[in-house]
């Protein structure tokens, strides 16, 4: 097959998070199996404008900002040479379907999850609003449209697509995994010897990390010997406020390696995440593959990554006492801690990047022969 990938950033992206890691993984996975793939991205001032990294050829052009406006045109040139066409929608929609010169290649969309409810909070309004109406109608456009698939990542996305339009039978769950090799996922020992508390997120005002710190204070007052850790892209943005706050036993990172990123999932008694809603949320998969569990909001994509009182916590969404209680329990109760670390270890075993990429190209391979 040859493949063209659009996606607003990859994975070398300063920027890049979880959507960017499941078009890497796929994307090298496709790669071995001899499938040519020609991914184009936003340019970024620290990235080459062209490169190959795991078997698949990345060309970056324009910027952030205006990376869809080179649409049209890229749709041109590789419309004798693509057979398929892969398009991530984690920004906004790029209405491939509509703007591919014919309707020959299929279009494949990746949905991570829906961000009408987020665009007004990220974005400047003008932005919000056009971003908002695209993605409002893309679910019953993309798949109504001759040759278009999408492809979901959780079932509560896929749940949030149909509300919106889309055909339940055009609607394929191409789940996020993890890569065992460097996770070790073979103990729920070596963690810290005082409480420990891990936030992992890129920072964005939905992801929510002052819910994390306020729980955390709460919490605190009942286990003074507790540790809350805050780590991921832009998150030292918090280290004024914390130390203006004069915050104790709070650890403000910034973004560190893989390699301390896998230290502190393997430290943590418990992942904490606060996010609005998220596509599956990566992070919980990879902290439960060192027996790490997670307490989280109800929300979309979080419910379908945590499993409640199996693998970590639900709570009602925007209940930070109860985030509390939870970081309580699991400090507390070594017994419950045991069995949901346990159990998180188990689960995160079932998802494997290699299984992922298998029935992502088979949904390809039935793309392309037209098939529903």
């Amino acid at each position: 097959m040859n493949i063209l990938w659009l996606q607003w950033r990859d994975i070398k992206h300063p920027w890049s998070g979880g959507a960017e890691v499941y078009m890497h993984q796929i994307c090298k996975r496709l790669a071995q199996k001899g499938h040519k793939i020609h991914a184009i991205t936003s340019w970024h001032p620290k990235l080459k404008h062209k490169e190959t990294i795991d078997g698949y050829t990345i060309q970056r052009i324009g910027n952030h900002d205006n990376y869809i406006l080179h649409i049209p045109k890229i749709l041109k040139t590789y419309k004798n040479w693509a057979n398929i066409i892969i398009e991530d929608t984690s920004k906004i929609p790029l209405l491939t379907p509509i703007l591919r010169p014919n309707k020959t290649p299929p279009v494949v969309a990746i949905v991570h999850h829906l961000n009408r409810d987020i665009y007004l909070q990220e974005l400047p309004i003008h932005k919000a609003i056009i971003a908002y109406m695209l993605e409002t109608i893309m679910p019953k456009l993309y798949t109504t449209l001759p040759n278009t698939h999408l492809i979901a990542v959780s079932n509560s996305t896929k749940q949030e697509l149909i509300k919106l339009g889309a055909k339940p039978q055009k609607i394929h769950i191409v789940p996020n995994a993890i890569d065992h090799n460097p996770h070790n996922p073979n103990t729920i020992e070596h963690k810290a010897p005082q409480p420990t508390i891990l936030w992992f997120s890129r920072y964005k005002k939905y992801k929510q990390p002052h819910h994390a710190i306020t729980a955390f204070l709460l919490a605190s007052k009942q286990i003074p010997n507790a540790k809350l850790i805050i780590a991921g892209k832009g998150t030292e943005t918090l280290r004024e406020i914390a130390k203006k706050l004069k915050l104790k036993n709070i650890e403000i990172l910034g973004e560190v390696n893989e390699k301390t990123k896998a230290e502190l999932m393997q430290q943590a008694w418990a992942l904490i995440y606060t996010s609005k809603k998220e596509g599956y949320g990566l992070t919980v998969l990879e902290a439960n593959a060192h027996g790490t569990p997670a307490i989280g909001y109800n929300v979309p994509g979080l419910r379908d990554s945590i499993r409640h009182m199996e693998t970590g916590i639900l709570v009602p969404y925007g209940n930070i006492k109860a985030i509390a209680k939870a970081m309580i329990m699991l400090t507390e109760d070594q017994e419950l801690w045991r069995r949901l670390a346990e159990n998180a270890l188990n689960w995160a075993k079932q998802f494997d990047w290699d299984k992922s990429a298998e029935k992502f190209e088979k949904i390809l391979s039935r793309a392309l022969l037209r098939e529903p």
